[in-house]
């Protein structure tokens, strides 16, 4: 496991040196949860477990780095988890690998990370995740061999740029509501939401975006810069 300012190898290069970033594989190993952390998936079934377990152990590497050596991390009503009030942060996970990255809330108002197995989406779940406009531009452009691993990206950056924006909107919204243009040479997206979700983010930048595809994984970074510093 490798925090920042180490910079972790799977997802450093994804944020600027004000964000702290960690990741582990996914293993057996739940010994480590402290007891709090252990009631919230004490019901859940073994797999669900393991994710739990290897996203607090990650995220307890950066809390201790940050100030907050020991502290459990718990959930809020919507699942999400509860960062100190000082800080924001995303968990993200696939069936091998978990990611994590942290922030102080004085230096970003919101940050999402996912991971993804870099594999093809069928083409039934394409209209779902992507939007017409999405789907004419991959029509065109993209070989048809590379039409699902595209889309993959586009879930990938659609679940980070949610994960970022959700906390500072205080309300649900799916795929259709955003929109993601994939910027090849510089390994960036750019994020447009729609004009309802746009407008609860007046005192806020739109949200930013970066990925990478490496090790048979796709990971993808969003963020959305403090207030004072969009002005």
């Amino acid at each position: 496991m490798t925090a920042h300012p180490a910079r972790d190898a799977w997802i450093g290069e994804l944020f600027d040196a004000t964000v702290w970033t960690a990741s582990c594989p996914v293993t057996d190993a739940e010994h480590d949860l402290l007891p709090e952390e252990q009631m919230l998936v004490s019901g859940a079934v073994a797999k669900r477990r393991r994710e739990f377990a290897a996203g607090r152990r990650c995220a307890r590497v950066l809390l201790a780095q940050l100030g907050h050596p020991g502290l459990p991390l718990l959930r809020n009503d919507d699942r999400t988890a509860r960062w100190p009030e000082e800080l924001v942060g995303s968990i993200s996970h696939c069936a091998a690998l978990c990611v994590v990255a942290v922030a102080r809330r004085s230096q970003l108002a919101g940050l999402g990370v996912d991971v993804e197995p870099d594999a093809a989406l069928e083409p039934p779940l394409w209209h779902k995740i992507c939007t017409p406009g999405e789907i004419e531009q991959l029509l065109e452009t993209a070989p048809a061999a590379e039409r699902g691993r595209i889309v993959r990206l586009v879930f990938s950056a659609k679940e980070a740029t949610y994960k970022s924006v959700h906390p500072l909107v205080g309300l649900g919204f799916g795929f259709q509501d955003i929109e993601i243009a994939i910027h090849w040479e510089t390994g960036r997206f750019t994020p447009r939401l729609d004009d309802t979700l746009s407008c609860l983010l007046p005192a806020h930048p739109s949200p930013a975006g970066r990925f990478t595809r490496r090790g048979g994984f796709v990971f993808t970074a969003a963020t959305v810069a403090a207030a004072e510093q969009g002005a």
